[in-house]
């Protein structure tokens, strides 16, 4: 047989696809950047979203303020000093002159009423005088009203009398706009003037000259879980409203009593757990619900069901705690000082100003009046820092509350030149100014307050919730100026230990 083979070196070796492919790559190349940063960006997108989300069931923590707010609508002139805010909705507590009281539901962003409730009917022999209410969240998605009827009278008209104690209260749940419960809350010498919500219980305190008398309703049934005498100090004194007695929530498992005397109870039987005495000053609880936090003789303590722990210096007060930094407590005196909650040492120290703060995705806020500075909460290393009349271009301005919406920092501060109430807003990474507020309208003398999750302007005019222009609250957006706050962030100026 005869094979040919065909050996010119002029003919075309076969071809693969490779080299056509890797031609085509260079052109594809900024089409596969462009969509790696797309979906880096829906990614980052999606995780702020989930943290903002978040956010907003941390106590303290504002509806976005993507721009500077105006004046919404104004408060009803027979409400009280004490509102909450429940994502859109503002719950009013009202108490007329006469003694009717009422719960009333209003959209934030536009005073919108979507329901009222009535809580008590005017006394057919009403005296002058404001009379009791106290509204507290829970349980769930519940509000609770403690509703008595003793006066405070007016100590500004030597013509009024000096007001009666209570001698009648009841507790409302209220749910969806309806009165889903309503049980007594004491009579005769046992009136509860202070309620508090933990768990499924609620918790009343009524003072007396010798202690408090403690007792626990189930929310559903009304039926008492149990009653005690709270050992809180003489000199309970007579009920009136705004008694000094109240019930603090310490998480799910304690309750703090405070009278003339603080006590800490167990939720589940009011078995005394603890005692913070007589000379103290009970600033709150933690909000990790651990232990109440006490200012007594120039130190603090943390009280709690696991015992009690000692700090050097007087508690500061944080208005805001997302949990970034766990375990994390502040004092001051001597500069700030940053402590273990649960073993008492010292994390660090600075001198950074410490009059009040707040924690946020591990950045501590705090002021002291003059200054604001914002720190690593894990190293007290300061990030920046501002003064007052650098932030408000007014030379005699003082700080007066520090707030946040979770994207931004709110700085509320006072002019006595101007008698004006002065807010900005800050990228709480880097002190850039976002927006600046001019809230000319509340009149003056006024100033800017947080109060149960809404951001309050107190003026002439009366107290007036403060919202977006034009915008429902929970829109995004908001755009930085170029202005930035004085930047000095050196970690020898922030004198860490």
């Amino acid at each position: 047989m005869l094979v040919e083979l065909d050996d010119d070196p002029g003919t075309p070796a076969p071809q693969g696809r490779t080299g056509r492919a890797r031609r085509r790559w260079p052109a594809a190349l900024p089409l596969v950047v462009v969509l790696a940063l797309v979906v880096a960006q829906l990614v980052a997108d999606a995780r702020e979203r989930v943290r903002l989300a978040a956010l907003a069931d941390v106590p303290g923590v504002l509806a976005p303020l993507p721009e500077p707010p105006a004046v919404a609508w104004y408060l009803a002139g027979d409400a009280t000093d004490d509102v909450l805010v429940d994502r859109d909705v503002l719950l009013e507590e009202r108490v007329t002159d006469r003694g009717a009281m009422s719960l009333v539901a209003h959209a934030v962003a536009t005073g919108d009423v979507r329901w009222s409730v009535p809580l008590a009917d005017a006394p057919d022999a009403p005296e002058p005088g404001r009379y009791g209410l106290q509204c507290v969240r829970g349980p769930g998605d519940a509000v609770t009203c403690l509703v008595h009827d003793a006066t405070d009278g007016d100590p500004t008209n030597a013509a009024r009398p000096p007001g009666h104690a209570a001698t009648a209260a009841s507790v409302a749940v209220v749910e969806a706009g309806e009165v889903a419960a309503r049980y007594p809350a004491g009579a005769g010498d046992e009136v509860a003037a202070a309620v508090g919500v933990v768990g499924d219980a609620l918790v009343l305190a009524a003072p007396l000259d010798d202690g408090t008398a403690v007792w626990a309703l189930d929310a559903r049934t009304g039926d008492e879980r149990w009653r005690v005498h709270a050992a809180t100090g003489l000199g309970g004194g007579v009920l009136r409203w705004g008694a000094t007695t109240r019930v603090v929530p310490v998480g799910d498992d304690a309750v703090g009593v405070l009278g003339a005397g603080t006590v800490l109870l167990d939720a589940a039987d009011g078995a005394t757990l603890a005692s913070a005495g007589t000379l103290a000053t009970v600033v709150g609880a933690r909000q990790d619900g651990t232990a109440l936090v006490v200012g007594s003789e120039g130190f603090t303590r943390l009280v709690g069901p696991a015992g009690e722990v000692r700090l050097d210096g007087v508690p500061v007060r944080v208005t805001v705690d997302d949990g970034s930094v766990p375990g994390l407590a502040l004092t001051t005196g001597g500069g700030l000082r940053a402590w273990d909650a649960r073993s008492g040492e010292q994390r660090w120290r600075t001198d950074a100003p410490a009059q009040g703060a707040l924690l946020l995705g591990g950045l501590l806020h705090a002021h002291d009046g003059f200054r604001v500075a914002t720190l690593d909460a894990g190293t007290g290393e300061v990030r920046w820092e501002a003064t007052a009349p650098e932030l408000f271009h007014d030379e005699l301005a003082l700080v007066t509350h520090l707030a946040t919406d979770g994207r931004r920092l709110l700085v509320a501060g006072s002019s006595p030149t101007t008698a004006r109430a002065l807010l900005v807003a800050l990228d709480p990474g880097d002190g850039l100014v976002t927006w600046r507020a001019d809230l000319a309208a509340l009149g003056a003398p006024s100033h800017v307050e947080v109060g149960g999750g809404a951001l309050l302007g107190v003026g002439a005019q009366g107290n007036a919730v403060l919202a977006p222009r034009g915008r429902r609250p929970g829109h995004a957006g908001g755009r930085r100026t170029s202005q930035r706050a004085s930047r000095r962030s050196s970690a020898a100026r922030a004198g860490v230990r």
